[in-house]
């Protein structure tokens, strides 16, 4: 008998008991089915048929058949069992699980079905619930229980969650390729860019959080010249010369139009990584198929994640 079995058997042992009965037409049989003694498994039907007021089973010569009320509960008993064992096996089964996993919309279209084919080579049973959101809603669906891990950036710092990086990207301050700024060589400070109307990602995103924290720091709030969705949408607009925008730096170098420079000063990368619930929030139990598939990530996404974040 599997571990999920034996878990059913605990949770569920009479809709087991009226379920091998019928499959058996036979009280002896199925005792033998559920290993228990015969005269336990007649009073525990006894007892069941006096509860409900109604009969389950009659006897047919020397074995039983399910009575009418019996035939029209079945159905509904068999469906009981098999969700319960659908949920006890994505609780604990490491091969039946399920994982919901948010993450990152520029992390959508190479990164995680890069992962999830590497781990569903070797784990084909585990199913999962994924969700695209920007970095805020991710948190926050981690943090109330909504998915166990989440794949995004910047990663959190405060209590309840967990989080390894995975990779980090340079931040640059971007501008159009003929700003007074764009011939600097070493670096500049975003202060310098003061003066500039800003291309920023909408609030909730995780570059706009990285943003505003530097602009912050350098002493000033930025002009906004529009909000983007996502960091290509933000760079193009810069290229089209509608403002300047810090963005992760582009690993296949500049997009035509612009120009990327170091910014000097602290809290000048962007961490990616995954992000999970701090061991002793959440009820406290990572299932089996959720560790499994985060120490893949964890083991694979470094080498994956440079390659496929440009």
């Amino acid at each position: 008998m599997s571990t999920t079995d034996a878990l059913v058997g605990v949770l569920a042992p009479r809709l087991r008991m009226v379920a091998a009965v019928a499959e058996t037409e036979h009280v002896t049989r199925a005792a033998e089915v559920l290993d228990m003694p015969q005269p336990t498994l007649s009073r525990a039907l006894a007892r069941l048929q006096e509860e409900l007021g109604m009969a389950l089973v009659e006897r047919t010569g020397r074995g039983v058949r399910l009575t009418r009320a019996g035939r029209l509960l079945l159905p509904h008993v068999r469906r009981a069992l098999e969700d319960l064992r659908t949920g006890l096996a994505e609780l604990a089964d490491a091969e039946e699980g399920r994982v919901a996993l948010t993450f990152l919309p520029t992390l959508g279209v190479e990164v995680v079905p890069a992962l999830l084919r590497g781990f569903r080579a070797r784990h084909p049973g585990v199913r999962f619930t994924l969700t695209q959101e920007a970095w805020a809603e991710s948190l926050r669906r981690v943090s109330s229980g909504g998915a166990d891990l989440a794949l995004t950036s910047p990663l959190p710092s405060g209590p309840g969650l967990a989080s390894a990086t995975l990779h980090t990207q340079a931040l640059r301050l971007v501008v159009p390729e003929d700003h007074a700024l764009a011939a600097v060589t070493g670096g500049v400070r975003v202060a310098q860019a003061a003066g500039d109307e800003f291309i920023l990602l909408k609030p909730g995103r995780g570059v706009r959080h990285l943003t505003d924290r530097l602009t912050d720091r350098a002493g000033f709030t930025p002009r906004v010249a529009f909000e983007a969705d996502d960091i290509a949408t933000a760079r193009g607009l810069v290229a089209a010369g509608l403002g300047v925008a810090v963005l992760p730096a582009r690993p296949r170098g500049p997009l035509g139009g612009t120009a990327e420079l170091a910014v000097l000063g602290a809290d000048t990368t962007r961490p990616i990584g995954v992000v999970w619930p701090r061991e002793g929030s959440g009820g406290g139990y990572e299932p089996p198929a959720v560790a499994s598939f985060r120490e893949h990530v964890r083991r694979v996404g470094p080498r994956l994640i440079p390659d496929l974040t440009g």
